[in-house]
Order: C-alpha cells, then structure tokens, then sequence
C-alpha cells in the first residue's frame, strides 16, 4: 500500500445549487464524509484541481487518504463516489468514506495485465478479454494498489478463471471464482470461419438425412 495522501475539507454550509455552482466556480468542490461510528455526516468542500489530480490515476478507488475534517480532526478515509456533470464530465460531488482500521471495507481494486508482448496466443492473433477490476473485502491496511495478472504464457482459447488468483489470506475475492479473468480470444475471422464449418456440416447432414428419407419412402 502506497503512502496516505492527505486530503483537506474546508467548512460549507448547506446550500442551494446556487450557492454550490458560485463554490464551483471560486476553485471547490462540495464533499460530505461519511462511516461507521459517526454521529452524522460530515460535510464540506474540497479544492477541485486537487481532487482532480487524485481522480486522474487509475487506482483512485483503492487509495487510502487522510482526510483533515473542517473541525481539525483527521481521520483514514477513501474515496466512495465521484458524481460528475453529464455533460461535461467535470467533478460536481464527492462522497469520502471512513476507515477504521480494524473494520473490514469492501473496494473494488483495478486489474494490471502484464506479459503481453510475450504472450503466444496474442501473437497468434488472438483478442486479449479481461476484468477490469474486481471486487475484495479487506482491512484497510491489506487494501492493494491492483491485482497483477501474467498473461504470458497463455496461448489462443485460454483462460484464467477468479479463482486462479492467489492473494494473501486476508484479502477476500467477492466475485464467482468461476468467473473469467483473462480470455485470450480467437480471431473474430476465425470464429466466423468456424461458424460457417459448423452450419455447412450440419447442412449437409440435414440434406444426408432428407436424401435418406426419401429412399425408404
């Protein structure tokens, strides 16, 4: 787990969409803190450009924080939900979430493929298929950056399944271990190629079996 990023909420009151669009406009986003075994949530505002660098990465969902409450408190927390405009795409909301640290959290943490350039089913011409990300409890301290995932020695058809994956006994996989991770595909015009087989051959057999019938008739 890489370094605690300190983030800072400045105090807001609860306001119109007026009043958030002027708070938008002056350099801030509004923000609300929230967990187990607090009274209430908290809200306030944080700087844009800032949680716009964090948001950039790849591993923002994963990452734990320091978060400096508008009250001088500071407590661990990450990031639970980014609302953005729809249009724009620009940051309108961010939900920060508490984490105890002897309190199991649910995250969703990104998969990293690596091998490719040495992976004989791509160079056969196959179609790399994968998970982007995959859902684990853990405790905060045990959250992981990604899942790396070698590829390289897969070749056309194979797959490696949820449950190929070999994580540390406290890190709990949530997703259908039956599930595929990573599918090194056949070509599109090779699957088709196949298809078309499949249909002449059971053609055939239809026009065999017609021809067959009309003999004992």
């Amino acid at each position: 787990m890489s370094e605690l990023v300190t983030i800072v909420m400045e105090p807001r009151e609860k306001g119109s969409k007026l009043d958030n669009g002027r708070m938008r406009k002056e350099g801030f986003t509004p923000c609300v803190f929230y967990g187990p075994e607090l009274p209430e949530p908290v809200i306030g505002k944080i700087d844009t450009a800032k949680v716009t660098r964090l948001l950039a990465g790849t591993r923002w969902e994963t990452m734990r924080l320091t978060i400096k409450l508008p009250g001088g408190a500071e407590e661990m927390g990450i990031i639970r939900e980014v609302q953005r405009h729809p249009l724009t795409g620009k940051i309108v909301h961010v939900d920060f979430m508490r984490l105890l640290k002897d309190r199991k959290v649910t995250v969703n943490v990104p998969i990293v493929i690596h091998g490719k350039e040495a992976c004989v089913g791509l160079k056969d011409g196959g179609i790399l298929e994968n998970l982007h990300e995959i859902e684990v409890e853990t405790l905060p301290i045990s959250i992981p950056d990604s899942i790396d995932v070698d590829i390289s020695a897969l070749g056309l058809g194979d797959m490696i399944h949820v449950s190929d994956l070999k994580l540390v006994a406290d890190i709990e996989i949530l997703a259908d271990p039956d599930e595929v991770l990573v599918n090194i595909a056949a070509p599109k015009a090779e699957v088709e190629a196949e298809a078309e087989g499949e249909e002449k051959e059971v053609e055939v057999v239809a026009k065999g079996k017609a021809a067959k019938a009309e003999k004992e008739e």
